[in-house]
């Protein structure tokens, strides 16, 4: 059967409102906004922009969180920070299935607690690895290494190459120079 309402508002009086339907729940809106109100106050939005499925935290400065259930404990696995323009914050590790992007000037990648090392984009130059401690022996190392748990004699263990660019294919594409690393005998 269909239930047909004569007015534009379903009011309750008290309690919950439970939708409970064999199939699916459809919301189709011709206005192409679906609001999330809470006491009149519009917290949140899913809209239809040229059929570019937008979704929207209304509340100034408020942060969207991705919650889920891990092993019986609720954690937040992400949290886009609203007051500090979206701002992403991942509970965990980050996988990327294919390239990542640093596409602003002067972008860096913090490690450590204490962004004790940082990786910066110097602008039409390369990069700069840098530690942020100022206090006496705090060196800046940058470690090749390899997991080969037997190395033999006139193996190279590490190398740093230097090469042009490969656009025309020619023995100038080729490796130029480098710093290798080899193994004077087997351990």
């Amino acid at each position: 059967d269909n239930i047909t309402i004569d007015g534009t508002e379903i009011d309750l009086s008290s309690g919950d409102l439970t939708f409970d339907v064999a199939g699916d729940i459809i919301l189709d809106a011709d206005g192409a906004d679906v609001i999330f109100k809470d006491a009149g106050t519009a917290i949140g939005t899913f809209t239809n922009s040229s059929t570019d499925f937008v979704i929207a935290s209304n509340v100034s400065d408020k942060d969207m969180l991705f919650k889920g259930n891990d092993g019986g404990s609720t954690i937040t696995a992400l949290t886009l920070d609203m007051s500090d323009a979206g701002t992403a914050t991942f509970n965990n590790d980050v996988v990327v299935g294919n390239d990542l992007e640093l596409t602003s000037d002067s972008s860096v990648i913090v490690f450590g607690t204490n962004s004790d090392v940082k990786l910066t984009h110097v602008h039409n130059t390369g990069l700069t690895l840098t530690h942020a401690g100022t206090t006496d022996n705090l060196p800046v190392v940058f470690q090749l290494k390899s997991e080969e748990d037997a190395i033999i004699a006139d193996e190279v263990i590490a190398s740093l190459e230097f090469a042009a660019g490969d656009s025309d294919g020619t023995d100038g594409a080729t490796v130029a120079a480098g710093i290798h690393a080899i193994a004077e005998g087997t351990f």
